[in-house]
């Protein structure tokens, strides 16, 4: 296929552009030595929390305690989501240490493979995802296969293949390939019959997606790239078309303290996407979408506020119509119920709140175009998570608002 040839060369020009030693063991020390000076990569330094790098810098006068230096080695590792080793070395003074911690790259027989989609939604069924990944000096690997009937109005059951590779300190370059089948629902199905406006259903998909991200300041990235989609359509005969398109997005992320009893996170970001003429698109359209949230911790007590809100152009394809009514937004209610073959304008909100491990949640939201008015729906409904946060595995029971029936819908799944 023309798709995985493309993934292909985009993979080769990056990988064209050049051994990890393992650190020292700690030297056997005992609790008559004092803790001279605690070192830290610059890896390190970046990512840490205050209240961890407040907890080094006690270490330096101490007596050594293995212990202790072996427990905050494990704490730097969480925080900074990689391979942290630590080494003890003689200080300039007599009888004093010189603590040293270090990330290194992850090498090919330290892959890590995780669960990253998991989801039940008693409407819509199951959802599931596994990706992994592998870091080689600067170049990091990634494989993936899922079936997900969340994300857009069809299931789509495929696999993904993802190359990165790290330019400098601050610029990154990615290409990913995505091969899927798409599985529709029969309301979708049906509705597609009367709108002879609405581009028609498909039954393969190929696309790929090569983007270079700029880290402007820490957590505040710009990003550019192309998206060369290629798929089969149904009706009213089978063939292949094309959706190419130039991207842009903008990201700002603030992650918290863990430590800290207060503490506040933000994730917001913008993203374009343009089909013009000129990349030999079947289609052209223009869209975009705004998304965010915004995390609050006190003590044992979460407030999350999340909003999405986004326009296309009518020609684009049904993977690029909105909807609503999954597990993750309007939650309650079922997106073949609220817009079968989705919409061109929406607006959502939400609002939840968590104490310790059980919590509540309100959630309002609209998807309409010229032929659809726009109707905002309402759902609520309670949750229960293992974490207490947005992390981790929880079941929710949501209720449709105004819509005639008090019927709840159950959710379970697992957030990352």
């Amino acid at each position: 296929m023309q798709m995985r040839l493309l993934f292909v060369l985009f993979v080769l020009a990056l990988a064209c552009q050049g051994q990890d030693t393992d650190l020292l063991a700690a030297p056997n020390v005992n609790s008559r030595y004092t803790v001279e000076s605690v070192e830290l990569s610059r890896t390190i330094s970046k990512r840490i929390s205050r209240t961890l790098k407040k907890d080094l810098d006690g270490l330096v006068g101490q007596h050594f305690d293995p212990q202790s230096v072996t427990a905050l080695a494990a704490r730097i590792r969480r925080e900074v989501h990689g391979i942290v080793r630590h080494r003890v070395e003689k200080g300039d003074q007599p009888e004093h240490v010189r603590i040293v911690y270090d990330a290194r790259e992850r090498r090919w027989d330290e892959d890590e493979t995780r669960v990253s989609k998991l989801a039940y939604h008693q409407k819509q069924g199951l959802t599931a995802g596994v990706q992994a990944g592998i870091d080689l000096k600067r170049n990091r690997f990634e494989f993936g296969a899922e079936s997900d009937a969340d994300t857009l109005l069809e299931r789509q059951t495929g696999f993904n293949l993802g190359y990165s590779r790290s330019l400098s300190g601050n610029l990154r370059a990615h290409v990913r390939f995505d091969a899927s089948h798409q599985e529709w629902s029969p309301s979708t199905v049906t509705a597609l019959a009367t709108r002879s406006d609405i581009p028609g259903i498909y039954r393969e998909r190929f696309n790929v997606a090569p983007e270079v991200v700029f880290l402007l300041t820490p957590g505040f990235s710009l990003s550019a790239g192309l998206s060369f989609g290629e798929f089969q359509t149904q009706f009213p005969a089978a063939r292949f078309e094309t959706a190419n398109a130039l991207t842009a997005g903008v990201r700002y992320r603030r992650s918290p303290d863990p430590d800290e009893i207060s503490a506040q996170e933000w994730d917001a970001g913008y993203t374009l996407r343009v089909s013009p003429g000129v990349l030999g698109s079947d289609y052209a359209y223009t869209r975009h979408q705004a998304k965010g949230w915004y995390a609050v911790r006190y003590g044992r007590s979460y407030v999350t506020l999340r909003g999405l809100a986004g326009t296309v152009s009518e020609a684009a394809p049904l993977f690029e119509r909105f909807s609503l009514g999954d597990s993750r937004t309007l939650r309650g209610w079922n997106k073949f119920d609220v817009a079968p073959v989705g919409g061109t304008h929406t607006l959502y909100g939400s609002v939840q709140y968590m104490y310790s491990h059980v919590g509540c949640f309100y959630d309002v939201g609209s998807v309409w175009d010229r032929r659809i008015a726009s109707r905002a729906r309402h759902a609520a409904g309670v949750l229960v998570a293992l974490h207490g946060n947005r992390q981790g595995p929880y079941m929710a029971v949501g209720f449709p608002l105004h819509s005639g029936t008090i019927l709840p819908l159950i959710m379970i799944g697992m957030n990352f």
